[in-house]
């Protein structure tokens, strides 16, 4: 992947009697298109969870969305039994908290992270005497001590060199270009695909010019505790970070509302048993500096040193955050649904939600989505454009999320030509015509009990906003940031 290994690879094209020069190579072939991330789901257990073994099986044998590039490795379930907190693993998270050039700084100079704490220790307490006390459903680990544990399990078991090595080595551990390409090429353009197939190292030159930053970088680690509760005691658990807060107010006056809140909270959902998932978003560390050190795992005819790489300790995880998510478990409408399969359904869409909570709030974690324009006539004749994707429920839309519309640029840069997105204009997302897309809606579809919707359900999410026709089919749609600047 060195520049030197590309000229070399150019140079074979000519002596293999190629049809395509390097200058054309140079010219036609770009770095980057649409890339989805790379996600590997994990499990932690809870012994204390009802249903837990119905709930694994689920986890481990369920539809997960196609949003995402299926990155699972072997071993996904974690048992936070085995594993005791010392001083070292707080040290260790704190490392993981911070970003990647910081990181890097820390590692060179052997100083200690900032410390990391969701809660001050004044906070700490009282959420551990309300646990105690106001009910026994209530979460026992803060999440801190979670995340704590998951970075523990990774970093132990070397997840992150895992999720490299599936992105390189093939089942007998040699090197192999199988997923880069197939996950690359799988959105290179027809021009792209036409120029690497006219000669024998043209597909390889253009995996060449894949950017790794948006395969590496673009990979994740997710790690879930599930929870199935009576919707009582899950209110319970919505509200305690708020009864907690108001130990603070000497006015009292957040203490007065509280009920109040518990009550909405509590008519909002509905009577019976539900799916919770507390979500720990890792990623992939990669930037410039890795790429580099990565280059130096490679020889000057292009092969990769297996025991330099089996050595380095190029990769680790960056912790980005949690998130917390539900589903009712929908006894009642499915006659021919036992329980088990009841909440096996809640538990994928109660992950696809929190997925779709960590897309809304951190941009490392968004896709793009590519736009479809329909054209039409009105009664009049006059030409219509409507904007619409292939999004919905399933992927977080409640309708007026705001997406902005992004057209690709490539340019040249170190004399290589680079992409970059630029936004031509916002669309948003219609509450007249929101796709439902969940899990549980397409098992109810294909159970025969949507009959009365069968043909007329959309399958797609509905646009509105300025009419531009600088709007064409294929530019990107990406989810604004939901975070305050």
């Amino acid at each position: 992947m060195k520049k030197s290994y590309l000229i070399a690879a150019l140079a074979a094209a000519n002596l293999l009697g190629g049809s395509v020069s390097a200058q054309e190579l140079n010219k036609k072939v770009s770095s980057d298109k649409y890339m989805r991330n790379s996600v590997c789901l994990m499990m932690m257990e809870d012994a204390s969870v009802p249903q837990k073994e119905v709930l694994r099986e689920a986890f481990l044998n369920a539809e997960w969305s196609a949003k995402y590039n299926d990155h699972n490795i072997g071993e996904r379930i974690i048992d936070p039994a085995l594993y005791t907190l010392g001083e070292g693993d707080y040290a260790s998270f704190n490392m993981a908290c911070v970003p990647t050039d910081q990181y890097l700084e820390l590692r060179q100079t052997g100083a200690e992270a900032p410390k990391q704490s969701y809660y001050n220790e004044t906070m700490n307490q009282i959420l551990r005497e309300l646990m105690a006390t106001q009910t026994k459903t209530v979460d026992t680990v803060i999440r801190l001590n979670v995340a704590r544990t998951a970075n523990k399990y990774l970093v132990e078991h070397g997840v992150a060199k895992q999720l490299a090595d599936k992105w390189l080595l093939d089942a007998e551990g040699n090197y192999t270009e199988a997923l880069l390409r197939e996950r690359g090429m799988l959105n290179a353009s027809e021009d792209d695909k036409d120029i690497a197939a006219a000669t024998e190292v043209g597909a390889h030159y253009l995996l060449r010019q894949i950017d790794l930053e948006e395969l590496f970088g673009n990979t994740f680690v997710v790690v879930t505790r599930f929870g199935y509760k009576l919707k009582d005691d899950l209110v319970a658990d919505i509200m305690l970070p708020m009864y907690a807060a108001a130990q603070f107010d000497p006015t009292g006056y957040a203490a007065a509302g509280l009920k109040a809140a518990e009550m909405t909270t509590k008519m909002s959902m509905g009577k019976g048993y539900y799916v919770t998932v507390d979500s720990y978003l890792f990623r992939l560390r990669w930037n410039d500096d890795l790429l580099e050190s990565f280059y130096g795992l490679w020889d000057e005819s292009g092969n990769i040193d297996l025991s330099k790489y089996d050595a380095s300790d190029l990769f680790a995880l960056q912790f980005i955050g949690n998130e917390r998510a539900w589903a009712k478990t929908k006894a009642g409408i499915f006659s021919d649904k036992d329980e088990s399969e009841l909440i096996r359904m809640a538990a994928v869409d109660a992950v696809d939600d929190v997925l779709a909570k960590f897309e809304k709030k951190y941009d490392e974690f968004k896709t793009k989505t590519p736009l479809i324009v329909h054209e039409t006539t009105d009664k009049k004749g006059n030409a219509v454009r409507t904007y619409a994707a292939r999004i919905g429920t399933r992927d977080g839309l409640q309708g007026g999320e705001v997406f902005e519309v992004l057209e690709k640029e490539v340019y040249e840069k170190d004399g290589a030509e680079r992409v970059r997105y630029n936004k031509k204009g916002e669309l948003t997302v219609s509450k007249k015509q929101v796709w439902d897309n969940t899990y549980s809606a397409g098992q109810e579809e294909a159970a025969g009990l949507n009959d009365k919707k069968k043909g007329e359900a959309p399958t797609e999410t509905l646009l509105e906003g300025k009419d531009k026709q600088a709007y064409y089919e294929g530019m990107l749609l990406r989810m604004k940031s939901s975070k305050k600047k």
